[in-house]
């Protein structure tokens, strides 16, 4: 018997949980810089929290949203962030095809060792850089294509 009143993983679970909320604003604020004029939502889960705002799409097609997830993952905080969408190509007569746009797509994931306070600034510019790229990527494709036949049309699920 080594009479240790505390066992390393609820030591550890604390000092991550202490992480997370050191993190919350920094979170925060990254997804107000994404979306300047819409509410941060923010969810309480099991083991961390999830941040969502609204993504506006430059042709107005489809709805989309960013959600950053701050979580305990083994020994570290991870935050993933994703932009969750429901556009999809369009056939040349115009209906839904089965095929997703991932031309839209952007996901980043990064872990926090314990005791980390603040969201780098390398890793703020590269979300942000990689979400309005992502967001904007049919209408810079698109503009970028001379020949129309190699224009792509994006639709709604």
């Amino acid at each position: 018997m080594t009479g240790c009143t505390e066992s390393g993983s609820a030591v550890l679970q604390r000092e991550l949980d202490a992480t997370i909320e050191a993190l919350l604003p920094g979170v925060e604020s990254l997804m107000q810089t994404l979306a300047p004029n819409e509410e941060v939502a923010c969810e309480n889960e099991e083991t961390g929290y999830a941040f969502t705002v609204p993504l506006r799409f430059p042709d107005g097609i489809g709805t989309g949203s960013v959600v950053a997830k701050l979580f305990r993952y083994r020994e570290r905080v991870r935050m993933d962030i994703e932009i969750a969408h429901n556009r999809v190509f369009a056939r040349p007569d115009g209906s839904s095809s089965e095929r997703r746009c991932f031309m839209n797509d952007f996901i980043a994931s990064t872990s926090f060792s314990a005791g980390s306070e603040e969201i780098p600034n390398d890793l703020r510019r590269y979300v942000v850089s990689g979400v309005h790229a992502a967001r904007d990527a049919v209408q810079r494709h698109n503009r970028q294509q001379i020949a129309p036949w190699n224009q792509v049309s994006v639709t709604n699920k």
